[in-house]
């Protein structure tokens, strides 16, 4: 039988360390099979946090703490990706440009809105249903939301592109007045946002909270959106499909949210490249 795959402390130094303590714990668990069992995939790693990342752990949420998932998504936010990181770029002879204040960006990241289910091989993509307004799944890779990545001041925007009138990528709470943060089941879903009048396509959509989606994209394309409650706090939003496809929710707390709502199945959003 192979040895397992070793797991060395992770002491909180740098945004690699971090990244190859996160690796290192999904090889782990793969091998041990648990890569689907976020909860000893959570006390499995808690054996390995030390130095600056031990006092850390130890204030984290008792419900962080349990679950893998969440405790990923706090170690990206604890020790982010640098800008430079984020997407693939590829370094050219030709001068540096000059700083960009319209949020343009000619960033070679771009391609369609993929949404890989958990435990699902099949191949789903984000689209916009209802006219155009609501976030939903489709196999139709000619469907799908075709976005671009463009940086701005504040965090990375998801440009739509091929689509008129010019638009981002946006998020819209489904209540007027949602709880969000730990403990929320309330459910945000994907629209878009006009990008002459920075505003929903409908003038009824600008009641319940909306804001142009911010994210955070990896350089496997996969993209993690937050929602900002200002220009200093985010909170990291997670994805569910409902089992029908007809449904894809944002959601704060995806404990709350799968006990509260079990025909929904967690899911990640990705960037599947285009020429």
């Amino acid at each position: 039988m192979s040895s397992p795959p070793p797991v060395e402390r992770f002491q909180g130094t740098s945004w690699e360390e971090c990244q190859e303590f996160i690796l290192a714990i999904r090889a782990r668990a793969s091998w041990e099979g648990k890569q689907r069992d976020s909860a000893w995939m959570a006390d499995f790693a808690a054996n390995y946090f030390s130095h600056h990342a031990l006092p850390w752990h130890s204030r984290l949420p008792e419900d962080v703490r349990q679950d893998w998932s969440k405790l990923e998504i706090a170690l990206l936010d604890r020790w982010p990706i640098p800008e430079v990181d984020l997407l693939q770029i590829k370094p050219t002879p030709a001068a540096v440009p000059p700083p960009n204040t319209n949020e343009e960006s000619n960033h070679p990241l771009q391609g369609l809105l993929k949404v890989v289910l958990d435990g699902s091989y099949l191949n789903y993509y984000a689209k916009l249903r209802r006219n155009g307004y609501i976030g939903s799944l489709t196999r139709d890779p000619s469907e799908a939301i075709h976005v671009r990545c463009v940086f701005s001041s504040g965090g990375t925007l998801l440009e739509r592109i091929d689509h008129s009138p010019p638009s981002w990528l946006g998020i819209r709470w489904m209540s007027p007045t949602p709880t969000i943060g730990s403990g929320s089941t309330d459910d945000a879903y994907l629209t878009y946002v006009d990008k002459a009048t920075l505003k929903p396509p409908l003038p009824n959509m600008l009641d319940p909270p909306w804001q142009r989606m911010t994210c955070t994209v990896l350089t496997s394309g996969e993209v993690i959106p937050v929602w900002k409650m200002d220009e200093t706090n985010r909170i990291t939003l997670f994805v569910f499909a409902s089992y029908d496809k007809t449904g894809l929710d944002l959601v704060t707390d995806p404990e709350a949210y799968s006990k509260e709502f079990n025909d929904y199945t967690r899911a990640k959003l990705f960037i599947e490249p285009t020429d």
